[in-house]
Protein backbone atom coordinates (compact mmCIF):
# COMPACT_ATOMS: atom_id res chain seq x y z
CA UNK A 1 0.00 0.00 0.00
CA UNK A 2 1.27 3.48 -0.76
CA UNK A 3 0.83 6.55 1.44
CA UNK A 4 -2.48 7.60 -0.04
CA UNK A 5 -3.95 4.10 0.22
CA UNK A 6 -2.90 3.87 3.88
CA UNK A 7 -4.44 7.25 4.66
CA UNK A 8 -7.68 6.31 2.88
CA UNK A 9 -7.83 2.94 4.67
CA UNK A 10 -7.20 4.45 8.11
CA UNK A 11 -9.69 7.23 7.45
CA UNK A 12 -12.38 4.73 6.45
CA UNK A 13 -11.61 2.49 9.45
CA UNK A 14 -12.36 5.46 11.69
CA UNK A 15 -15.52 6.17 9.72
CA UNK A 16 -14.25 9.61 8.79
CA UNK A 17 -15.04 11.52 5.63
CA UNK A 18 -12.33 13.54 3.93
CA UNK A 19 -13.98 16.63 5.43
CA UNK A 20 -13.66 15.14 8.93
CA UNK A 21 -9.98 14.27 8.37
CA UNK A 22 -9.44 17.81 7.08
CA UNK A 23 -11.03 19.20 10.24
CA UNK A 24 -8.89 16.94 12.47
CA UNK A 25 -5.70 18.01 10.65
CA UNK A 26 -6.67 21.69 10.43
CA UNK A 27 -6.19 21.53 6.65
CA UNK A 28 -8.54 22.87 3.98
CA UNK A 29 -10.86 20.12 2.75
CA UNK A 30 -10.16 20.95 -0.89
CA UNK A 31 -6.39 20.72 -0.36
CA UNK A 32 -6.69 17.36 1.38
CA UNK A 33 -9.04 16.06 -1.30
CA UNK A 34 -6.52 17.07 -4.00
CA UNK A 35 -3.65 15.41 -2.08
CA UNK A 36 -5.56 12.17 -1.77
CA UNK A 37 -6.53 12.13 -5.45
CA UNK A 38 -3.03 12.60 -6.89
CA UNK A 39 -1.50 9.88 -9.00
CA UNK A 40 1.89 10.38 -7.33
CA UNK A 41 1.55 9.36 -3.68
CA UNK A 42 4.97 10.82 -2.78
CA UNK A 43 3.95 14.45 -3.12
CA UNK A 44 3.08 15.09 0.52
CA UNK A 45 4.96 17.65 2.53
CA UNK A 46 6.51 16.50 5.79
CA UNK A 47 4.33 18.99 7.68
CA UNK A 48 1.13 17.63 6.13
CA UNK A 49 2.19 14.01 6.64
CA UNK A 50 2.79 14.77 10.32
CA UNK A 51 -0.65 16.37 10.69
CA UNK A 52 -2.35 13.44 8.97
CA UNK A 53 -0.41 10.82 10.91
CA UNK A 54 -1.19 12.52 14.23
CA UNK A 55 -4.89 12.77 13.40
CA UNK A 56 -5.04 9.11 12.39
CA UNK A 57 -3.04 7.96 15.41
CA UNK A 58 -0.09 6.53 13.49
CA UNK A 59 3.50 7.55 12.83
CA UNK A 60 4.82 9.21 9.70
CA UNK A 61 7.06 6.15 9.29
CA UNK A 62 3.99 3.92 9.17
CA UNK A 63 2.52 6.02 6.37
CA UNK A 64 5.72 6.23 4.34
CA UNK A 65 7.00 2.66 4.54
CA UNK A 66 5.88 0.36 1.76
CA UNK A 67 4.70 -3.10 2.73
CA UNK A 68 7.72 -5.26 3.58
CA UNK A 69 10.07 -2.28 3.36
CA UNK A 70 12.51 -1.96 6.25
CA UNK A 71 14.34 1.24 5.37
CA UNK A 72 13.03 4.74 5.06
CA UNK A 73 11.80 5.58 1.59
CA UNK A 74 13.60 8.11 -0.55
CA UNK A 75 12.42 11.62 0.14
CA UNK A 76 11.87 14.25 -2.50
CA UNK A 77 14.12 17.30 -2.43
CA UNK A 78 11.22 19.38 -1.09
CA UNK A 79 10.60 16.88 1.71
CA UNK A 80 14.34 16.85 2.56
CA UNK A 81 14.44 20.64 2.73
CA UNK A 82 11.34 20.73 4.94
CA UNK A 83 12.71 18.03 7.21
CA UNK A 84 16.00 19.89 7.59
CA UNK A 85 14.10 23.07 8.46
CA UNK A 86 12.01 21.25 11.08
CA UNK A 87 15.12 19.68 12.62
CA UNK A 88 17.02 22.99 12.62
CA UNK A 89 14.09 24.76 14.29
CA UNK A 90 13.85 22.03 16.94
CA UNK A 91 17.58 22.27 17.66
CA UNK A 92 17.42 26.06 17.88
CA UNK A 93 14.45 25.88 20.23
CA UNK A 94 16.13 23.25 22.40
CA UNK A 95 19.36 25.19 22.78
CA UNK A 96 17.84 28.63 23.25
CA UNK A 97 19.24 30.07 26.44
CA UNK A 98 16.71 32.00 28.45
CA UNK A 99 17.94 35.30 29.84
CA UNK A 100 17.65 35.77 33.60
CA UNK A 101 14.59 37.78 34.59
CA UNK A 102 16.59 39.99 36.88
CA UNK A 103 20.16 41.06 36.24
CA UNK A 104 20.36 42.84 39.60
CA UNK A 105 21.65 39.68 41.28
CA UNK A 106 24.36 39.35 38.68
CA UNK A 107 25.41 42.99 39.06
CA UNK A 108 25.55 42.82 42.85
CA UNK A 109 27.68 39.65 42.96
CA UNK A 110 31.29 40.37 43.98
CA UNK A 111 33.71 40.13 41.10
CA UNK A 112 37.29 39.12 41.75
CA UNK A 113 39.75 40.05 39.10
CA UNK A 114 42.86 37.93 38.55
CA UNK A 115 46.03 38.88 36.78
CA UNK A 116 48.96 36.95 35.28
CA UNK A 117 52.13 38.04 37.09
CA UNK A 118 54.81 36.20 35.12
CA UNK A 119 55.46 33.84 32.21
CA UNK A 120 54.58 30.76 34.29
CA UNK A 121 50.91 31.82 34.33
CA UNK A 122 50.81 32.27 38.08
CA UNK A 123 47.51 33.90 38.83
CA UNK A 124 46.64 35.84 41.95
CA UNK A 125 43.64 37.65 43.25
CA UNK A 126 44.13 41.43 43.40
CA UNK A 127 42.53 41.44 46.85
CA UNK A 128 45.25 39.17 48.25
CA UNK A 129 48.68 40.32 49.30
CA UNK A 130 51.67 38.64 47.66
CA UNK A 131 54.37 37.17 49.84
CA UNK A 132 58.03 37.71 48.92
Amino acid sequence: MNITEKIQTLRKEKGWSIARLAKETDMPTVSLRVMLSRDDPNRYTVKNLKKIADALGVTVSYLTLEEGEMESPALTSTQCAELKAVIAAAIDEYFTIKQPQSTAALINEPFQQSTVVNDNDIVYNENEELED
